[in-house]
């Protein structure tokens, strides 16, 4: 079942699927949610939101950017550096980090494949 997270818009509250989100950034005391449709600002934190959502395949790439796994088009390793394209945006994963993202990725692909 699909975890939402419910996201306060001038006096509406849009629901918003953890389906929907390619990535998050923390931005402070708040996390902002990046959709299809756009992004959204919520107030919790990166580490919270990487406890509830681990187990979907959400995976930590940066200090402050968690990401979909399922959105996670490429992996490249270039020059020193290591990114991820989800959807259209590139994102830069950090050396400490860029072991354990690669191996998340070839895990979920080959249970996919398999």
């Amino acid at each position: 079942q699909d975890d939402v997270i419910p996201v306060e818009l001038g006096g509406r509250t849009r629901f918003v699927p953890q389906q929907a989100v390619r990535f998050a950034e923390a931005q402070g005391d708040y996390v902002r949610l990046h959709t299809v449709d756009g992004s959204y600002l919520v107030r919790m934190s990166l580490a919270a939101l990487e406890r509830r959502w681990a187990d979907a395949g959400f995976i930590r790439v940066h200090r402050s950017t968690l990401v979909s796994s399922r959105h996670v088009s490429e992996l490249r390793f270039e020059g020193g550096r290591v990114t991820v394209t989800v959807g259209s945006e590139t994102l830069q994963v950090s050396r400490r980090h860029s072991r354990q993202v690669r191996e998340a990725l070839v895990r979920r692909h080959r249970k996919i494949m398999s």
